[in-house]
C-alpha cells in the first residue's frame, strides 16, 4: 500500500470513528449533547482534530443522518422483489415498522429529533430518503392502477399510510406506550398493522 492510499485510509478510519463517537452520544444522551468537546473527550483528541474531518456539529449529524438514510433503505427495498403491488406495499410497511423498531436511534434522527434542516435538500441523506420515498409512492401508485383503493388521489393515499406507520413506530421510540405492559406493545402493534390492512383498501 503506498503512502497516498495509507493516508486515505486513516483518514476514512478517523472519520468513522467520530461518527461512531456522535452515534453513541446521540444514542445515550440526545441530540443536543453531541458536540465538537463531546466527541473529541470521547475519542481522546482534542476538537481541533475533529475540525479537520468535520467544519461543524451539523456536518456531523449530516453524516449520521447518510447512514441512518442507507440503513433504512436498505432494510425496506427488498419490498421491491414482490410483484404484486399490493402485497408489496405491505411488506414495504411492515419493514419500515420493523426497521423502526429495531433502530430507534436511526428512525428518531431521521424523522423526530429537530435536527438541522437548513439545505438539507443538498445533502446525500436527503436525496436517499427521497428515492425511498419514491418507492413507496410509485408502489401505491401501482395499487390504484389494480384499483386495490377506492380513491384515484395516489399522493393523498400515500400520506395517509406513511402518517399511520410513522404514528406506531414513533409512539414506540419515543416510549410512549408505557401504558401498556411491555410484554404486550410489540403484540399491539403487530395487531394494529394487520387492522390497518385490513381497513387500507376502503381510502
Amino acid at each position: 500500500m503506498g503512502i497516498t492510499e495509507r493516508k486515505e485510509r486513516d483518514k476514512a478510519e478517523m472519520r468513522r470513528l467520530i461518527l461512531h463517537a456522535a452515534h453513541r452520544i446521540f444514542r445515550e444522551k440526545g441530540y443536543e449533547n453531541v458536540n465538537i468537546r463531546n466527541i473529541a473527550e470521547l475519542i481522546e483528541y482534542s476538537p481541533a482534530t475533529i475540525y479537520l474531518y468535520y467544519k461543524d456539529k451539523n456536518e456531523i449529524i449530516f453524516a449520521l443522518q447518510y447512514e441512518a438514510a442507507a440503513a433504512k433503505r436498505d432494510h425496506v427495498l427488498p419490498a421491491a422483489n414482490i410483484e404484486d403491488p399490493w402485497e408489496r406495499l405491505l411488506d414495504f410497511g411492515r419493514r419500515y415498522i420493523d426497521f423502526g423498531f429495531k433502530h430507534p436511534d436511526w428512525y428518531d434522527l431521521l424523522f423526530i429529533t429537530r435536527a438541522p434542516m437548513e439545505h438539507l435538500d443538498n445533502q446525500e441523506s436527503w436525496q436517499l430518503g427521497i428515492a425511498t420515498h419514491c418507492f413507496f409512492t410509485e408502489t401505491v401508485q401501482a395499487c390504484v392502477d389494480k384499483r386495490y383503493f377506492k380513491s384515484t388521489d395516489t399522493e393523498t393515499i400515500a400520506y395517509t399510510l406513511w402518517c399511520y406507520v410513522h404514528g406506531l413506530v414513533a409512539l414506540f421510540v419515543r416510549e410512549r406506550m408505557r401504558m401498556y405492559p411491555e410484554e404486550k406493545r410489540m403484540e399491539l402493534a403487530k395487531k394494529s398493522f394487520v387492522m390497518i390492512e385490513q381497513m387500507a383498501k376502503s381510502l
